[in-house]
C-alpha cells in the first residue's frame, strides 16, 4: 500500500506519528508519506513529510479558508506525483481536499475535533458537506473519541465501517525513566495538594479561574506543565498578582518528563470549555494519561467524558466557569489528598491497545 495522510498542521501531532508507527507497524511493506500544511514555516525535520509552507499562522478561520485552495492545489501535484492507494484525510478540511485531489484512492475519514461553526447555518452547510462526502465517498471513519460516533449517527452518518482510536498515550513514549525535570519545584510542592495542568497551556480564562479559586486554599497548590498560546498571558496573571508560591509554571517538557509531572500531582485538572460543543462530544488525551499514572481526574460537567468520568468514579466533574465552585471543589480535594493512594488499572491503557482497530479499516478498504 501506498498511504498519503493530509495533514492541516506542522509540526505534526503526536497522534498523527502514532497513527503512521501503528500503520507501518500493522503494514511493513507500505510506503506512508504525510503531506502537512506548514502554516508557520517551521523547518522540516522528518523525511516522510512533505509539506506546503505559508506564513499565515494558526487560529486565524478566515486566512485559513482563503488560502485552503493554495493547499489543494499543492496537495493535487504532490498526489498526482506520489500515486496513493489510500489517501487518510485528517478533519473536515482535509476530508474535502482529499476529494477534489483525486477520485480513485480508497478514501479513509479520521475525526480529531467536531467543527460546530458559528452562525448556525454555517454549522448547517458543513454537516451537508460532510454528509455528503462521506455517503458519496469515504471507506471508512476513524473517531478520536469513544462519543464522536454518537454525533454522527445522529446526522445520519450509519451504514459505514467506524472504528475508534482513543487518544491513548503510546507504552514506549510514557517510560518510566526518573528525570531531574521536576527537581527545582520540590521545595514549592512539598506538603500540598497538587492540582496539575499538563499539555498545551490554552484556554487562559478558565485556568484563570482555577488559579482564583485556589488563592485562599493555603494546602493547594496549581502546577501548569507545558507550553502554549496561553502561556505568556497566565504567566504575567501570576505575576502582576504575587502568586508565584502558589501557582508554578513549568514551561515545556519532554515526554520522558510525564511520569515525574504526574508524580508530583494528586489530582490532574482536564476541564476545557464545555460551551463548545466539540468538548461535549470529545475525551482529553489527558484524561487517559491520568488512568496510566493512576490519577484522579477533574474535568467539565455536562460533557460526556464527565458523566464517564462519575460513574466509574475516576475523578470529578465541575463548570469551568464558576470560580464559587471550583473553590468548593478544592476545598474538599484539600481535605482528602494523599500522595501515597492512587488507582491501578490492569490492561487496555496504551495507544498499543488500540492500534490493532486500523486492520479493520485498511483491510475493507483495500
Amino acid at each position: 500500500m501506498k498511504i498519503l495522510i493530509l495533514c492541516d498542521h506542522y509540526p505534526l501531532s503526536p497522534r498523527v506519528k502514532k497513527v503512521r508507527n501503528s500503520l507501518l507497524k500493522l503494514y511493513p511493506s507500505s510506503t506512508i508519506k504525510v503531506f502537512a500544511w506548514n502554516r508557520e514555516n517551521n523547518m522540516v525535520s522528518e523525511d516522510y513529510v512533505v509539506t506546503f509552507n505559508q506564513d499565515i499562522g494558526y487560529g486565524n478561520k478566515l486566512k485559513k479558508a482563503l488560502n485552503l485552495p493554495k493547499f489543494i492545489k499543492q496537495a493535487k501535484i504532490y498526489a498526482k506525483k506520489f500515486n496513493p492507494t489510500h489517501i487518510h484525510a485528517i478533519d473536515i478540511e482535509m476530508l474535502i481536499t482529499s476529494t477534489l485531489i483525486s477520485s480513485n484512492e480508497n478514501l479513509i475519514y479520521e475525526v480529531y475535533d467536531i467543527k460546530f461553526y458559528k452562525p448556525r447555518i454555517i454549522k448547517l452547510i458543513r454537516e451537508k458537506i460532510e454528509t455528503f462526502i462521506i455517503r458519496k465517498h469515504i471507506k471508512g471513519i476513524i473517531f478520536a473519541s469513544p462519543f464522536f460516533d454518537i454525533y454522527y449517527t445522529q446526522i445520519g452518518i450509519r451504514d459505514i465501517q467506524k472504528i475508534v482510536l482513543n487518544n491513548k498515550p503510546s507504552s514506549n513514549m510514557i517510560g518510566s525513566r526518573e528525570t531531574s525535570y521536576m527537581n527545582q519545584f520540590e521545595v514549592l510542592l512539598e506538603g500540598k495538594c497538587v492540582i496539575g495542568f499538563i499539555g498545551t497551556v490554552r484556554y487562559q480564562n478558565i485556568l484563570i479561574n482555577l488559579i482564583d479559586a485556589s488563592r485562599s486554599l493555603d494546602n493547594i497548590t496549581i502546577l501548569i506543565s507545558g507550553n502554549g498560546p496561553s502561556y505568556n498571558y497566565i504567566k504575567d496573571y501570576i505575576e502582576d498578582n504575587d502568586l508565584g508560591n502558589k501557582v508554578i509554571m513549568t514551561g515545556r517538557y519532554e515526554i520522558e518528563d510525564l511520569k515525574i509531572i504526574y508524580d508530583a500531582c494528586d489530582y490532574v485538572w482536564a476541564a476545557y470549555p464545555n460551551e463548545d460543543l466539540n468538548v461535549k462530544y470529545a475525551a482529553s488525551n489527558k484524561f487517559f494519561e491520568s488512568m496510566v499514572f493512576g490519577k484522579k481526574v477533574i474535568v467539565s460537567e455536562l460533557t460526556m467524558l464527565g458523566d464517564m468520568v462519575e460513574e466509574i468514579d475516576v475523578g470529578y466533574t465541575v463548570n469551568p466557569y464558576d470560580v464559587e465552585e471550583i473553590y468548593d471543589l478544592l476545598k474538599v480535594l484539600e481535605k482528602k489528598y494523599n500522595k501515597k493512594s492512587y488507582m491501578s488499572f490492569d490492561e487496555g491503557l496504551f495507544w498499543e491497545d488500540e492500534e490493532i482497530k486500523l486492520l479493520n479499516i485498511y483491510q475493507d478498504s483495500k
